[in-house]
């Protein structure tokens, strides 16, 4: 018995060590990632920004017609300026999650394996994304926002979070230029990893984010300090673009809702199409297509006439192409910035520089809508051309408003910016004043009370639509 039970023991203790001997190894999970290299969030991060921002519910709904570069024959309650607040949550929370944040994990995986280049682009991506809430919203979390155990982070005002956009998009310029680590062309869909074209976004941004602010905070030598470094964008090769597929679901969302998802009542707006005619632009002919009867005609802003889908011009089928660029920023917007800047006496060259970087950005918008030969003789025309600062602020805005279509969240906000071209609220409009702004988060209200209340409180009139933002001025 004493013999069996020691052999028994023997046995318990060898069969023991069998088990634990490579017990890490044989128990991991090959196809489960431990440790994810930072390239890897950089495609998704893009994708999830700039679905989110075309996105027609949003991007559309509440930025292409409040520009009034679009009007909807039917189900327009988003154009009479009664939004929807789950699609402005989706904006809030999309940026937040599966952007700012995603961008902050790629920020320290990169720093792990010593690749500046990943980080200068990751501070890219952040600033981008927070400066798009806070144009959208005004005040939002930025320094409290994703502090581990910080469920409610307190709001920071506009000018605390431009300083901060500007610091990352400074830092950023830094890190890309020092040009350390690898930048796999799989996986950055905008640049195919060309750290030298990510450096010219970051000090564009950085020039859009200043011009954005100058009517604000004097920013003049920061601005001339920009334009003096001279690392901005130079050709629409260095444009910042999310080429789509030809398929839904990775098509552009302009595509995907109204081609694919047969929301045919988007059309072009009366506004549009009257400006353009007024100036023979041909651009008319890429961004509409003629209705029934062969003509150009938009909707009036407000109007519903859903008896008529055809009597009026859809989107051109260049709009509608499922693998058009969801545009970060373009070189055309890049020049027309740098124009208003140096028309404004924010950066030097005078008149005739300014009117260089204008025709510039025309001849630039151009070339993206495939109509580049037609350029010459455009920005020739006498009523294009500009001799003096006052004539220069208004075609400038009234060609940025041009070139911005397609990107409804931008052209809104450049409109707000701007005040060009002069637009008034819509038909049947459910306030006086076309919007200045999104509604918060509707679940921070209740998740986030505190600082809700308090940042409310900082605008005029509240947690209203029509609540002017810090660079309103």
């Amino acid at each position: 018995m004493k013999k069996i039970s020691i052999l028994f023991i023997a046995l318990i203790a060898l069969s023991s060590a069998s088990c634990d001997k490579d017990f890490e190894v044989v128990n991991t999970d090959p196809n489960s990632a431990v440790a994810v290299p930072a390239h890897l969030l950089l495609g998704n991060i893009v994708r999830i920004n700039q679905n989110t921002i075309y996105g027609m519910q949003q991007g559309g709904d509440m930025g292409m017609c409040w520009a009034q570069h679009v009007s909807k024959v039917q189900y327009n309650d988003e154009e009479r300026y009664i939004p929807r607040r789950g699609s402005i949550d989706g904006v809030w929370s999309n940026l937040y999650a599966s952007v700012i944040a995603d961008a902050q994990s790629m920020y320290t995986l990169a720093d792990t394996e010593g690749n500046s280049n990943l980080k200068g682009i990751s501070l890219v991506l952040q600033a981008n994304g927070f400066q798009i809430l806070t144009d959208l919203y005004g005040p939002i979390p930025f320094k409290e926002f994703n502090q581990v155990g910080n469920l409610k982070p307190a709001y920071d005002s506009q000018e605390v979070v431009y300083d901060g956009i500007l610091d990352m998009l400074t830092r950023a310029d830094a890190l890309l230029a020092n040009g350390k680590g690898n930048i796999p062309a799989t996986s950055d869909l905008v640049y195919a990893g060309d750290a030298s074209k990510w450096r010219k976004l970051a000090n564009s941004l950085k020039l859009k984010a200043l011009m954005r602010i100058s009517k604000a905070k004097n920013v003049s030598a920061q601005i001339q300090a920009v334009v003096t470094a001279g690392h901005l964008m130079s050709s629409n090769a260095d444009s910042a673009q999310l080429t789509y597929l030809p398929a839904q679901p990775d098509a552009n969302p302009i595509y995907e809702t109204i081609i694919f998802g047969t929301r045919s009542e988007y059309k072009v707006s009366s506004v549009l199409v009257k400006k353009l005619q007024g100036l023979s632009d041909p651009r008319l002919n890429v961004y509409a297509q003629k209705n029934n009867a062969g003509l150009y005609v938009g909707n009036v802003p407000g109007e519903e006439n859903s008896g008529n889908y055809n009597g009026f011009s859809s989107l051109g089928t260049f709009y509608l192409n499922p693998t058009l660029p969801g545009v970060i920023l373009s070189y055309a917007q890049s020049e027309f910035l740098l124009a208003e800047a140096i028309n404004e006496g924010y950066a030097s060259g005078g008149n005739a520089a300014a009117l260089v970087h204008y025709k510039n950005g025309i001849t630039a918008n151009f070339k993206f809508n495939g109509i580049e030969g037609s350029a010459p003789a455009y920005v020739a025309l006498p009523n294009i051309e500009f001799t003096n600062q006052a004539d220069a602020r208004v075609k400038i805005g009234e060609q940025t408003w041009f070139a911005l279509f397609g990107q409804g969240f931008e052209a809104w906000t450049e409109w707000r910016r701007t005040g060009y071209p002069a637009l008034s609220p819509v038909e049947s409009a459910a306030q006086t004043s076309i919007p200045s702004r999104l509604y918060y988060n509707s679940q921070e209200i209740s998740l986030n009370r505190e600082n809700y209340t308090a940042a409310a409180a900082t605008l005029t009139g509240g947690d209203k639509l029509t609540s002017r933002l810090w660079w309103m001025k």
